[in-house]
């Protein structure tokens, strides 16, 4: 699938490319690169925390690589449901403001809804540790369609986060 292999390729390229950079200078080398948020709305559908690294690349330039998971009450059984996220992206700026993408991955489960997550947002990061980001982002639903009858499948939409965190 084209969505797998871009989502495992695009970090191992960005990390070869890293190799080859004169890091004697960069604000990115200067950031908080561990951070924990609360995410509203966004890959987790309803919520979500997460935990995310950032991979400095070049000056204004970095990668980062995202976990996180929700838990998920079904609306049709009392069955507690754990979901997992996963993304890796870019960040363009800094030292405290920035424009963020990523292609995110989002597996419920207990129900049939796999997520692939399209961003690009921003994301303030305050020098004490604040951290606040706003991701507008399209999410296609892997297996909608393919639903049973009077079920409701989520995805294939635009769709918005919030995030509230600390980075450290």
């Amino acid at each position: 699938n084209i969505f797998f292999f871009i989502l495992i390729y695009f970090p191992f390229s960005c990390a070869i490319n890293a190799q080859n950079i004169n890091n004697n200078y960069s604000e990115m080398k200067e950031i908080r690169k561990n951070s924990i948020y609360f995410e509203i709305l966004g890959n987790g559908a309803l919520y979500s925390i997460n935990y995310d690294r950032i991979l400095p690349l070049k000056n204004k330039l970095s990668m980062f690589i995202r976990i996180g998971g929700n838990e998920y009450h079904g609306e049709s059984n009392d069955e507690l449901s754990f979901n997992l996220i996963g993304a890796t992206g870019i960040l363009f700026g800094g030292p405290k403001h920035f424009f963020e993408t990523s292609v995110g991955y989002t597996h419920f489960m207990n129900e049939t809804d796999r997520l692939i997550v399209f961003t690009g947002g921003y994301r303030f990061q305050g020098s004490k540790g604040l951290l606040i980001r706003a991701t507008p982002m399209y999410i296609y639903n892997a297996e909608k369609g393919t639903d049973q009858p009077g079920e409701d499948s989520f995805g294939n939409s635009i769709y918005f986060g919030l995030s509230v965190g600390y980075s450290f």
